[in-house]
C-alpha cells in the first residue's frame, strides 16, 4: 500500500445486531450506508470507491449499489474481509483512484439482496472430501485445531473458557451487543455448556445474527472537514494460504497460522509501528481457541503461550492490551461477515466513545479478521488517531 496520501476511517455505523429481526438485508445495507455517511458528514453523491465486505464476487452486488448511489461509474476496489476491505479502500485512496471509498456488508438470514442468490464457484478442489464425505463443519474443523493445541501446549478447556469470560465481561459494557444483555459469565458456566464438538462447549463457539455494518474512508483533505476525528489507516494488508488440513506440513504449530502471520508482519512494517505500541486490540474470535492462536500469530507472545497471556490479564479492559473490548464475536455479533466490525470498535476506540469499555488514552489500535477454517484467509490493518 503506498502511502503517497494519507487515508482515514471518517465514518462508521452498525445497525441493530440480533437473531430474526425480521428485515431484509437490502434495508440493513441502506441503514448502515445512511449512517456511516452521516456519521462522516458526507453525502452518498461524495462516494467514488466501492469496497463490499462480500465472500461471493460473483453476487454483482457492486453493481447495484452503484446504481443505488446515483448510476453513475464509480471505481470498483474489489471484495474484502473488514480489514482487508480497510487496507485495499485505503490503497486506492492513496494511489488517488478515488476519494471517498465505502466498505459494507449485511446479512439477514440467507441473505436476499438483489443477486445474492448462490451460485456456483469454481472447479471443486480434490481436498473437499473432509466437507463432501465426512460431513465435517466449521466446529468440528476447529475442534480438531484446540484439541491438537491442547495435547502440544498443555492448555486445558478452562483455559480456553477464559476467553469467552473476558469477552462477556466487555460485551456486558456494549448496549448494542447481541450477548451482553445475558449478563456475565463463568468458567464454570461454559465448561458446564453444552457439548458442540469436543472440547468445545456451546460458550466456546461464536454467535451467529443477522445484522449490517459500513465504514467511510476518506483523502486527507476531505477527512479533515468531516464531522469525527478522522482515524488513520497506517497500514494494512490481506493474505491467504490453504485452509485444508491435508495440506498442511509438520510441525502443524504454527504452518496452520501462516496467513495471519504474513498480513500483520505487512501491516505493521507499512504502519512503522511496534507489537507494544497497541494501546486496543479486536482479533477474531470465532471459538475461543482462534482467539489463543491469533495472539501467538500475531507477535504478542509465543507459539503456546496465548493461554497464559490471557490467564495473566492483559487482555483485559485495564490489562496490558485490551482485546475485543465489544465482546468479539463470542459475545458481541458474528453476522456472516463480522470481521469490520471489529475494525468499528477500534476506531470509536480511538475517538474515545466506547462509554464503559473505554479504554483510556488509546491512540493506536489494530485488528484482525478472518476467513475459511481456520487461518484461510487473513486481514490485519493498524489505525491511529493524531
Amino acid at each position: 500500500m503506498s502511502t503517497t496520501r494519507r487515508a482515514a476511517v471518517v465514518g462508521v455505523y452498525t445497525t441493530e445486531q440480533g437473531r430474526r429481526l425480521g428485515r431484509t438485508k437490502v434495508s440493513l445495507e441502506i441503514e448502515a450506508i445512511k449512517g456511516a455517511l452521516a456519521d462522516a458528514g458526507l453525502a452518498h453523491t461524495d462516494i467514488d470507491g466501492l469496497s463490499p465486505l462480500l465472500a461471493e464476487p460473483w453476487s454483482k452486488t457492486h453493481m447495484y449499489w452503484a446504481e443505488q448511489l446515483g448510476e453513475r461509474p464509480i471505481t470498483y476496489i474489489g471484495t474484502g474481509q473488514g480489514e482487508g476491505a480497510v487496507a485495499k479502500a485505503a490503497a486506492a485512496i492513496s494511489a488517488g483512484t478515488c476519494n471517498v471509498a465505502l466498505a459494507w456488508v449485511a446479512h439477514a438470514g440467507g441473505g436476499n439482496s438483489p443477486g445474492s442468490k448462490a451460485v456456483p464457484t469454481a472447479a471443486p478442489r480434490l481436498p473437499d472430501f473432509h466437507w463432501e464425505i465426512q460431513g465435517a463443519y466449521m466446529t468440528p474443523l476447529y475442534a480438531l485445531w484446540a484439541r491438537r493445541y491442547m495435547h502440544e501446549f498443555g492448555a486445558s478447556s478452562e483455559d480456553l473458557a477464559q476467553v469467552a469470560v473476558i469477552h462477556r465481561d466487555h460485551a456486558v459494557h456494549n448496549p448494542d451487543s447481541v450477548m451482553g444483555r445475558k449478563g456475565p459469565i463463568t468458567v464454570e458456566d461454559v465448561v458446564g455448556s453444552r457439548m458442540i464438538a469436543d472440547p468445545l462447549h456451546l460458550l466456546d463457539c461464536s454467535i451467529e445474527n443477522d445484522g449490517g455494518y459500513a465504514l467511510v474512508l476518506a483523502a486527507e483533505d476531505i477527512a479533515k472537514d468531516c464531522r469525527n476525528t478522522p482515524v488513520w489507516v497506517l497500514g494494512g494488508a490481506e493474505a491467504t494460504a490453504t485452509d485444508v488440513y491435508q495440506t498442511f506440513n509438520d510441525p502443524w504449530f504454527p504452518e496452520e497460522g501462516r496467513s495471519v502471520r504474513r498480513c500483520t508482519d505487512m501491516a505493521f512494517d507499512i504502519a512503522g509501528v511496534s507489537r507494544s505500541e497497541i494501546d486496543v486490540a479486536n482479533l477474531y474470535d470465532c471459538f475461543t481457541i482462534t482467539m489463543l492462536r491469533n495472539l501467538e500469530e500475531m507477535g504478542f507472545c509465543k507459539i503456546g503461550e496465548g493461554a497464559d497471556y490471557v490467564r495473566e490479564g492483559r487482555t483485559k479492559l485495564g490489562g496490558a492490551m485490551p482485546c475485543n473490548t465489544d465482546g468479539g464475536l463470542l459475545s458481541n455479533s458474528h453476522n456472516g461477515n463480522p470481521s469490520g466490525m471489529s475494525v468499528i470498535e477500534v476506531v470509536r476506540q480511538l475517538r474515545g466513545e466506547c462509554g464503559e469499555r473505554q479504554v483510556p488514552n488509546a491512540r493506536i489500535g489494530v485488528a484482525l479478521g478472518q476467513g475459511g477454517s481456520v487461518h484461510g484467509l487473513a486481514s490485519t490493518v493498524v489505525l491511529a488517531h493524531d
